[in-house]
């Protein structure tokens, strides 16, 4: 007979252990709401562990910098030979018959291999979680729960499949004990999409430390001009939408005398392509491009505002941490995401997806308009504190105890060497 969470902790006088998956780190949102419950789960109440299929550069810098030291990382794909042909293909450094070898060599070698290696660890584990479907072939298998997360809107993720396509990924999806999304939106999307497959959907937003937001912003930096605006996303165009922004800002700079300079933080494949489009619509000395950051949230608390232009989200860190810090939003109104964490655009400006005058017009009407400006911060305070990790604690241990969690036996010590 199953028994729920807050029982097998006290009969076992143990933490429940939980396994979060990842295929790689890189310095993205999903890493980030990763990172942040590898730190703020209760440690009463549960013991994570982190596997993660390639080790990366930005693995090495999250380990350093980031991820609790009494997280165990263990890296399915941690031989030279399973792991190079892969960090060559994230830099973009593979010739044509390099791609046919890593692909060849990845489906018929490396992804077997891993899944083996993740299932016997998986054994020894109270609960799975697949942060990113990348197991969504092998999910379910074992006597462990598991439940993946999906970190975007479903029509985005499968806009422009055929019906073989979508019908193959519902199937991979129902294998899951739980499909967990970020936003009521979310949910809604994912229940109409499973609704002939009895797929259990269930919400588990984002935890988000306010206070250890706070106090990360409290260091100094120096800023990039007297008074800016910061955007904080990964320079990726088809999902962020950089050059909307960028389009917006310079009708705003027309539209004002005086206009704070933009700071965009993040890196991506179309950082050159960006800078061009500044350069171009007369924006050179007014645009700062200043790469990754591991700490944005200095210039997020000193900027008169954050923007958002992504095409589609699942549910933006980006923005929670804005409200945490009081600085003021403007955000498109993505198909889920932005309009749940902005309490319906109470705690923050939404403007239509794509709008380059709507998303101008209000960056000009929050610089302009005190009220307006105070009025969506004091909404954007109140509503993030529903984010903050005791919620989140407790919607960890419901959805452990919906799923039924058994305990497992002890990792025997040569589980604990695929480090």
């Amino acid at each position: 007979m199953n028994r729920n969470p807050e029982s097998t902790a006290g009969e076992s006088h143990r933490p429940l252990r939980i396994l979060f998956h990842i295929d790689d780190f890189g310095r993205g949102g999903t890493e980030t709401a990763l990172i942040a419950w590898l730190t703020r789960l209760d440690r009463q109440l549960f013991e994570p562990a982190l596997a993660v299929t390639y080790p990366t550069d930005a693995l090495a810098f999250w380990r350093a910098h980031s991820i609790p030291s009494d997280v165990p990382i263990h890296i399915l794909a941690s031989s030279p030979w399973m792991s190079e042909l892969h960090q060559r293909e994230r830099h973009r450094k593979l010739h044509k018959g390099e791609k046919i070898a890593h692909k060849l060599s990845t489906h018929t070698v490396i992804r077997p291999l891993v899944a083996r290696r993740f299932l016997r660890l998986a054994r020894h584990f109270d609960l799975v979680c697949d942060f990113d479907f990348t197991f969504r072939h092998i999910a379910g298998r074992g006597p462990v729960p598991w439940f993946g997360v999906s970190h975007y809107s479903f029509s985005a993720r499968l806009a422009g499949k055929d019906d073989a396509h979508v019908a193959r990924r519902v199937r991979q999806f129902s294998r899951y004990a739980a499909v967990a999304v970020l936003a009521p939106a979310m949910r809604r999307e994912a229940e109409q999409l499973f609704a002939a497959r009895k797929v259990r959907v269930v919400e588990l937003p984002n935890v988000i430390d306010v206070e250890a937001i706070r106090k990360r912003a409290e260091a100094a930096i120096d800023r990039p001009a007297p008074s800016f605006i910061v955007s904080v996303a990964r320079l990726d165009a088809g999902q962020k939408d950089h050059k909307t922004l960028l389009h917006a800002y310079a009708q705003l700079r027309g539209r004002c005398k005086s206009v704070p300079d933009l700071v965009l933080i993040g890196e991506g494949p179309d950082q050159a392509m960006l800078e061009r489009e500044a350069a171009e619509l007369g924006l050179r000395d007014s645009v700062h491009f200043l790469g990754f950051c591991s700490n944005p949230f200095p210039y997020v608390r000193q900027a008169e505002m954050l923007v958002l232009s992504s095409r589609y989200e699942g549910c933006p860190m980006v923005l929670a941490e804005a409200m945490a810090l009081g600085t003021p939003v403007v955000s498109t109104d993505c198909p889920t995401g932005p309009r749940d964490l902005l309490n319906g655009g109470k705690a923050g400006m939404l403007v239509p997806v794509g709008d380059v005058g709507a998303m101008a017009e209000a960056m000009e009407r929050l610089l302009t308009d005190p009220a307006v400006r105070a009025d969506v911060r004091a909404n954007a305070l109140r509503h993030v504190e529903s984010l903050a990790p005791a919620s989140a604690n407790q919607r960890m241990l419901a959805l452990a105890r919906e799923l039924g969690v058994r305990p497992a036996a002890r990792m025997p010590a040569e589980a604990a060497q695929i480090q």
